[in-house]
């Protein structure tokens, strides 16, 4: 410890005290010396004047009885050089003066001074008085001198120096004795003094030894006394601070304690790991606890600090705190006030806790109360709505028509549904619930068709991994039940039972053989459609080939078919088709296929037949149509055919080749005359018909897979607002070698026809046709002209809507054009076909009305939206009054079947106005346009904005 100043010490105070004391008394008596020394003064001052005033009466006598006046002023200067005078004016009676020394005449004497202690005296330095000079009784006048003060000044100094030297030797001497006394007094006080200094030091074993019984001895006692009980309190205090600090120090909270004036005095180390801050860090930090808690919370939490510091107690305040990096975790503390023994207020302690993870378990325990809440709330609408599906599925399967029957893991009945009782005919009100399976069929009143077969089968429960299929149960009644079963799993995948469906499909089978034989079968002869023909004819040819046999195909059709359906209407036609297929039939055996490909045209599949065989056999098929006598409304007809014969692989070595030798055939057939037969003769088939029909085939086929094929668009008009109702998508062809040559459809549509081609030029017309109306959404309908023979083609209108699905395109933007000569040679598959693409919700338009005989007989049978007249009836229409009658006619017969009706092959205004005026709905011709691959209305407006077509509408 350092040791204590010296002008603090007790023993500078007793030298000072002393020293005082001294000071004191010196100046009393210097004072008293003084005194004394200026009374002595004064009187030696006196003194030495009147010593000086009987010198100058004893000088001056002599002279002034004589009137001497030199004498005077000899002895006026020998008195001022010894005697201190500084000057003497003699005065004579009459105040004349008689003699001067260190004075002169015009200055004025000083005023008399009326003592010589006068302190004015000894400032000027002189004493200025006057006396009278008389001698032996006489006065000779009066005598005026100033005598200086100067040895009374020194006299004064001499005895203030030896004062001051006396004074100083005895303080001097004082001061040495007393701090020897102080020394020797106080020795054992700084003792002490220093023992306290060392035991505040922590030395705890310092002790003084006792040397006297006076109070030092008794105040050394009271200190070794104090010194042993500070060290054991010292001691208990460490013990204690010890055991605080392991507890403190060790605590898995923040400990910490504000004075009341809200200063942080101690913090445990624990805010290091909670906070990032080491002790000594904080001790020095400012505005504390500010700096440790977050943003948002900083106000609050400091003013609860605050409210603790006023002596409240708080706990589990939560807060979110920051630590030293910057990142924040939520806290509670808990704080209470703290006093000392005598009550007295310290401050408060604060305990702070991280609760990161009891936050964020409570959050997920609120996020799962919540979810709890959710789920429950999900789980009673789920029980609501479970309740009310059971109820639901109760009704739907009490109202399904196939059976119902759940057995339980451990073979009981649990559900049946009434068609299961209905279905196996199980007497109403029987008890299923709970019986085994097999009992429960026992009680049916059904009867199988083939016991021994199905009954093993009825009721097998599937083993692990198995699947069954449906199984077809025969009814001795006739009827067709289904079985299948399926095995039945909990949510963990645990089998609970098996459950069996079983649905009486007799009807649906029998309705799904009718379409079959629809889709199959020529709608009005009950033969095999085109669709059905050709699959037998790839099944024939790829059998053939694989077993290296052969295929024969008869291709026929009546010569006198057109000449029936023209003259007596499609009623005689049809009869007549019927009666020919009934004829031809029956002479075709089982394994061989009759089918009609449309029209008057048939052809018959053979496998692998002789050709004796094969000869007798188109010989009967001719025979028999010429036996045929054909009678219409009081009318007789005989018919002949023509036959081709092409045999795979002979002629031909795949399906398509085949189908066109046999065509070549026929009309080698036709070429010989009626009611014959040929066999195809490569040897004839060099004609230029035949050979050009093949080179169509080649050119048509390259040019649908080399993009040879256009469209381009005609505009059909209204007639009434001259606004543009849809456009006719038109297809040309481009030759190969010369790609700006167009070649018309009229050249290659026929061989197209003629070798099937035409199917896939109607679905790239249609294709294309779609993706324009997709592409420019703002232009009309598109009006598509297909070929009578997809007819055959019963997938065709569902291709059409699979294609406007697939590009967005609304249904009425599309309209199918079919030909009136295409509609009437199959009438009834035409039906079929129209209703088909009315359900697409796509528009029908009749093209080349008015060519049949019978067109006003069958039209109320063809529920097509629009007939289109056919040209025929159109050109030179002014200068026709017949034409003019039939278009009239057909006009009225179209409104009254609420059709409309387009005019085609408009050529001139004149006839555009009488088609106005007979209220034909739409016109169109080269007259408006010609057809076009860049029609300007493609773009999207409505309306024709080429000048030289607008003028015709003016």
């Amino acid at each position: 410890m350092k040791p204590v100043p010296f002008s603090l010490s007790l023993r500078a105070r007793l030298l000072l005290a002393s020293a005082l004391v001294q000071i004191v008394m010196l100046a009393l008596i210097i004072g008293h010396s003084t005194q004394f020394m200026n009374e002595q003064l004064a009187k030696r001052a006196r003194l030495h004047l009147d010593e000086q005033k009987q010198l100058l009466l004893a000088a001056l006598t002599g002279p002034l009885q004589r009137g001497d006046g030199t004498g005077i002023q000899a002895v006026f200067e020998g008195v001022r050089r010894d005697d201190g005078i500084t000057y003497l004016v003699l005065y004579d009676q009459s105040g004349k003066v008689i003699a001067a020394s260190g004075w002169y005449g015009e200055d004025e004497l000083p005023r008399l001074d009326g003592s010589i202690t006068d302190s004015r005296v000894m400032e000027k330095g002189r004493f200025d008085a006057e006396i009278e000079v008389a001698a032996e009784g006489k006065s000779f006048g009066r005598l005026r001198f100033g005598t200086s003060t100067a040895f009374m000044q020194a006299a004064q100094a001499e005895l203030i120096r030896d004062n001051v030297l006396i004074g100083a030797v005895a303080l001097l001497v004082s001061l040495i004795l007393m701090i020897a006394i102080a020394f020797w007094l106080t020795r054992s006080l700084t003792r002490i003094t220093h023992a306290s200094e060392g035991l505040a030091a922590g030395d705890l074993n310092l002790r003084l030894p006792v040397e006297s019984s006076d109070e030092v001895g008794r105040l050394t006692q009271a200190f070794n006394s104090m010194a042993n009980v500070l060290q054991g309190r010292i001691k208990a205090l460490a013990e204690s601070e010890a055991k605080f600090t392991a507890i403190a120090d060790y605590s898995y909270d923040c400990e910490l304690w504000i004075s009341p004036e809200g200063k942080l005095i101690w913090i445990n180390p624990r805010v290091l790991d909670m906070f990032g801050h080491t002790p000594e860090e904080c001790l020095g930090i400012q505005n504390f606890p500010a700096p440790f808690i977050s943003g948002p919370d900083v106000g609050r939490t400091v003013r609860q600090v605050r409210r603790g510091l006023r002596g409240n107690s708080g706990a589990d305040y939560e807060f979110r705190a920051r630590r030293k990096d910057g990142s924040e975790f939520w806290a509670a503390a808990d704080w209470r006030p703290i006093y000392d023994s005598r009550g007295g207020y310290l401050g408060i302690r604060i305990s702070i806790r991280d609760i990161t993870q009891r936050k964020e378990a409570e959050q997920r325990l609120e996020s799962t109360v919540v979810e709890l809440r959710d789920s429950q709330a999900v789980q009673q609408d789920y029980l609501t709505r479970a309740r009310d599906e059971h109820a639901r599925l109760s009704a739907l399967l009490g109202a399904m028509d196939a059976g119902i029957l759940f057995v339980s893991h451990d073979d009981k009945v649990v559900y049946s549904n009434p068609a299961f009782t209905r279905i196996w005919m199980v007497a109403p009100g029987a008890r299923l619930i709970g019986r085994n399976p097999e009992e429960v069929l026992a009680g049916s009143a059904c009867v199988l068709a083939r016991p021994e077969e199905q009954a093993k089968r009825i009721l097998h429960r599937p083993r692990a991994g198995e699947i069954l299929g449906t199984l077809e149960i025969q009814m001795a009644d006739g009827r067709l039940i289904t079985q299948q079963v399926h095995s039945v799993e909990d949510v963990y995948g645990r089998p609970v039972g098996h459950l069996w469906l079983f649905e009486d499909v007799t009807r649906a089978r029998q309705t799904a053989d009718q379409l079959i034989y629809l889709a199959e079968r020529d709608a009005l002869t009950g033969l095999y459609n085109r669709h059905r023909f050709n699959e037998e004819l790839g099944r024939m040819t790829a059998e053939a080939e694989r077993h290296g046999s052969r295929v024969v195909l008869l291709f026929f059709d009546l010569d006198e078919f057109k000449y029936i359906n023209d003259t007596f209407g499609h009623r005689a036609g049809d009869a007549m088709l019927i009666r020919v297929a009934g004829e031809v039939a029956g002479q075709v055996r089982r394994n061989e296929i009759f089918a009609r490909l449309g029209g008057d045209e048939f052809a018959i599949l053979v496998p692998d037949i002789s050709d004796e065989m094969l000869q007798a056999l188109a010989d009967r098929i001719t025979q028999s149509i010429a036996h045929v006598r054909f009678d219409f409304e009081d009318r007789s007809l005989r018919l002949t055919t023509s036959l081709g014969i092409a045999l795979f692989p002979d002629h031909a070595d795949n399906a398509e080749d085949l189908i066109a030798r046999a065509d070549t055939a026929m009309y080698q057939a036709k070429d010989a005359g009626k009611n014959a037969w040929r066999i195809y003769r490569s040897d004839l088939d060099t004609t230029q018909q035949m050979v050009t029909r093949r080179s169509w085939n080649d050119r048509i086929l390259h040019a649908l897979e080399n993009d040879l094929m256009d469209l381009q668009f005609q505009g059909v008009y209204s007639t009434v607002d001259r606004a543009l109702s849809h456009f006719e998508v038109l297809v040309r062809m481009r030759d190969k070698d010369q790609r700006s040559v167009q070649i018309m459809p009229a050249r290659f549509i026929p061989m197209a026809e003629k070798s099937g081609k035409i199917l896939d030029i109607d679905r790239w017309v249609l294709r294309e046709s779609i993706q324009m109306l997709a592409d420019v959404k703002s232009i009309p309908a598109l009006a598509v002209n297909i070929s009578g023979r997809s007819f055959d083609e019963p997938m065709l209108p569902q291709y059409i809507a699979e294609q406007l699905k697939r590009y967005g395109v609304a249904p009425r933007r599309l309209l199918v054009e079919l030909t009136e000569t295409s509609a009437v040679s199959d009438l009834h598959d035409a039906q079929r076909f129209i209703e088909a693409l009315h359900q697409t919700g796509c528009g029908v338009n009749l093209d080349d009305f008015g060519t049949g005989f019978s067109s006003f007989a069958y039209l109320k049978h063809l529920q097509v939206d629009s007939v289109k007249i056919d040209g025929l009836f159109i050109r030179n229409l002014p200068n026709d009054a017949d034409n003019q009658l039939f278009v009239q006619a057909m006009v009225a017969v179209a409104r009254g079947l609420h059709k409309t009706t387009i005019a085609e092959c408009v050529e001139d205004e004149e006839t555009l106005g009488m088609l106005k005026s007979l209220e034909v709905d739409c016109v169109q011709g080269f007259y408006l346009e010609r057809p076009r691959s860049d029609h300007p209305l493609l773009l999207g407006t409505s309306r024709l904005k080429n000048t030289n077509m607008a003028l015709r509408f003016t």
